[in-house]
């Protein structure tokens, strides 16, 4: 589903991804009194697992069952306080529309959204996939659901109950997978050619050692890499912050990208770096961010084009930029960041942007965001604190 955006106004509902509006303060305490009151109602929050909400056609939560009330707890201000659900789990979208969730550009996108609209008397249950970016507590995350929507008709009222189950897991451990078991094919592929080059004696003894001293030292990095993003989503990573110098982590992310396979015809221009230049952050972490931040683009880069680095201050806070002249189609800039969301599926990819995310906001305590236009391409970037001081990350 799409829709027009920008809204051009809250009472014309063809401006939004679902009609804007909601309840006044008597209907809705109505149908929270008629949706608790109804012995279906309470049988669909006992029995149905994950979880699970009844919707006014509004879309605002009359009722939810044990399950959703002990996850959200007690900051959440409960039903019939009002809220829809991308307010209550905190999906980061829900404040970018101007009447909350279901009226932001990334709503159009919206698995539960999209189950929601379908189910109605002519098609009582719909079923669908739900990405959705939540911050709770200063913690950003990517959660993911299975979510069943289905048409609830409670005398003169048409509610919907919605359960939202949990399958971030079974999301986690698929991407993960896919990503390990795609970059160590690739490394091993390359150590194995050039082994057998020098077996064969078909290169010079000097490169062939080269090759492979570089390969089996990328082949660390990426073990190391993937344990740290484990480490992260557990909430086990520690932040150790040490003075750095800008200058020489964009060099080494450019030798690190010199090294990728992907390099091959495209260029990587370092700008100038503005003096001073020296500030405190994780050394280790900044460096995943950038390079995750370079490698995207990189990637999304056309032969004989360049990729620029940057470092630049925005009043005392440090912020690394990579830039490139591609843009990124506005279906996807809404979904960049989710764990479980790739344009590149074919190529085994697809948790860089979510690990920028991961370490640069919630280890770093940074801002981690884009700009894309076909006019002046794309640029992400992180923004750092002024002084980051070491923390115990605690998991969600």
């Amino acid at each position: 589903m799409s829709a027009p955006f920008p809204p051009q106004s809250l009472d014309d509902p063809a401006s939004f991804a679902s009609p804007a509006g909601r309840a006044d303060a008597a209907t809705l305490q109505e149908e929270v009194e008629a949706c608790v009151g109804h012995p279906l109602t309470a049988f669909l929050l006992d029995v149905l697992q994950g979880h699970v909400v009844i919707l006014n056609e509004q879309r605002q939560i009359l009722a939810a069952n044990a399950a959703l009330m002990e996850a959200l707890g007690p900051g959440w201000s409960g039903p019939g306080g009002g809220d829809r659900p991308g307010e209550a789990f905190g999906c980061v979208h829900a404040a970018e529309g101007p009447d909350g969730c279901g009226t932001s550009r990334a709503c159009a996108h919206c698995g539960y959204l999209l189950a929601l609209l379908a189910a109605d008397e002519a098609r009582p249950h719909a079923e669908g996939e739900c990405r959705m970016a939540v911050r709770r507590q200063g913690r950003w995350e990517a959660r993911d659901f299975h979510v069943r929507a289905s048409f609830l008709p409670v005398g003169r009222h048409r509610f919907r109950a919605v359960a939202f189950r949990d399958i971030g897991g079974e999301k986690r451990r698929d991407a993960l997978e896919r990503l390990f078991f795609h970059d160590m094919a690739n490394i091993l592929q390359g150590l194995r050619g050039w082994s057998e080059s020098l077996y064969e004696g078909t290169v010079r003894a000097e490169d062939a050692a080269h090759r492979i001293v570089a390969i089996s030292d990328r082949l660390g990095q990426e073990v190391h890499a993937h344990r740290r993003l484990l480490q992260a989503e557990r909430g086990a990573l520690e932040a150790s912050p040490a003075l750095l110098q800008a200058a020489a982590l964009l060099q080494e992310v450019a030798i690190l990208l010199a090294r990728h396979p992907a390099s091959g015809g495209r260029r990587v221009e370092t700008l100038p770096v503005p003096l001073p230049a020296t500030f405190t952050s994780d050394p280790d972490l900044l460096l995943r961010v950038v390079y995750n931040m370079a490698l995207n683009a990189l990637e999304a880069t056309p032969p004989d084009q360049t990729v620029r680095l940057s470092f630049g201050w925005q009043g005392n806070r440090p912020r690394f930029a990579v830039h490139n002249p591609g843009a990124i189609p506005p279906h996807v800039q809404t979904q960049i960041f989710h764990r479980s969301f790739s344009t590149k599926a074919d190529r085994g990819r697809g948790l860089g942007t979510y690990a920028m995310k991961l370490f640069g906001e919630n280890l770093l305590r940074g801002q981690v965001g884009f700009e894309s236009s076909p006019e002046a391409g794309t640029t992400f970037w992180i923004l750092l604190p002024p002084r980051l001081e070491a923390l115990q990350v605690q998991g969600g």
